[in-house]
């Protein structure tokens, strides 16, 4: 006998409840991009910022820490480890450190392993910085959309704790089936989080607008890049499960951000090689 398809509304006002429930390294995380894009990132700022975080600190003095600093010595502070990392791949690291802390659960009511999420998220954010720098976007930003681009699901998650029938693997179109359980799809939840962290607005609306991003070639560029990266991601066997259908118009989005099959095929492979030769940092963040 199948089990009874649950309902439970999902109440936007709780979203800060849920919030609270997550790790700290997001809003952190967050802070961080805001201010690097404020130019209000001097050493001592972000190091004061990542100290907010005692997890994100411990992680941060890892990598720096690690084999790959090629540093005889340790760092002995966090403005230290900021120096040897570097600016450009700090935010890299504070990213995948982010991503990590909220990735770490199963997500049973989307039939989706922890490993799974944070795969798709690495292979989507590579999949982003790649986008962005073939066609003049912002690849940080992007960078960081693609890592936190299914955070809506983890705050739906919990919000389901046990009491939904997992999303059935029937070919329903992933945020319909949300949409009729919760009320919302993970897009829209994932979109209200990283304002309520105060993201960058271009972060939040490619967030928001990834699942249907607009037809016109000047709007939303940055959320069908954010399309066409979760199609690469699927390409490179990292797909989550109920989503194979969103990004089934890739040559459309694609020619839209001013990219030919055979340009977006060297991105694909770009993506491949270098989401590889990132494994050992995100293998070394994901055991600390």
């Amino acid at each position: 006998m199948v089990a009874p398809l649950l309902h439970k509304r999902f109440e936007m006002v709780s979203l800060v409840v849920y919030a609270t429930k997550l790790p700290p390294a997001p809003q952190v995380f967050g802070r961080i991009i805001a201010a690097i894009k404020d130019g209000e990132c001097s050493l001592g700022r972000l190091a004061e910022l990542i100290r907010l975080d005692a997890a994100l600190t411990v992680q941060v003095l890892r990598v720096a820490n690690g084999a790959l600093s090629g540093f005889r010595s340790p760092a002995g502070s966090v403005e230290e480890a900021v120096l040897r990392i570097g600016f450009k791949e700090l935010h890299r690291v504070v990213g995948l450190c982010a991503a990590s802390a909220v990735y770490q659960a199963d997500m049973a009511v989307y039939a989706a392993p922890a490993d799974r999420v944070w795969a798709n998220a690495v292979a989507t954010a590579v999949a982003m910085e790649r986008l962005c720098a073939a066609t003049g976007s912002d690849a940080a930003l992007g960078y960081t959309a693609g890592l936190l681009r299914c955070i809506g699901k983890m705050a739906l998650a919990r919000h389901a704790a046990g009491a939904v029938t997992p999303y059935p693997a029937d070919g329903t179109p992933l945020p319909d089936w949300e949409t009729r359980i919760f009320g919302y799809n993970h897009a829209q939840i994932g979109a209200a989080l990283c304002e309520l962290w105060r993201f960058p607005k271009p972060i939040v609306g490619a967030i928001r607008d990834q699942l249907h991003p607009s037809p016109h070639p000047g709007d939303d560029t940055l959320a069908r890049l954010l399309n066409l990266a979760g199609g690469i991601a699927v390409d490179l066997d990292c797909g989550l499960p109920g989503e194979e259908s969103l990004w089934t118009d890739a040559g459309g989005r694609a020619a839209q951000a001013g990219l030919d099959p055979a340009r977006l095929e060297i991105l694909r492979m770009e993506t491949s090689l270098e989401t590889d030769r990132m494994k050992t940092m995100v293998e070394f963040i994901r055991q600390g």
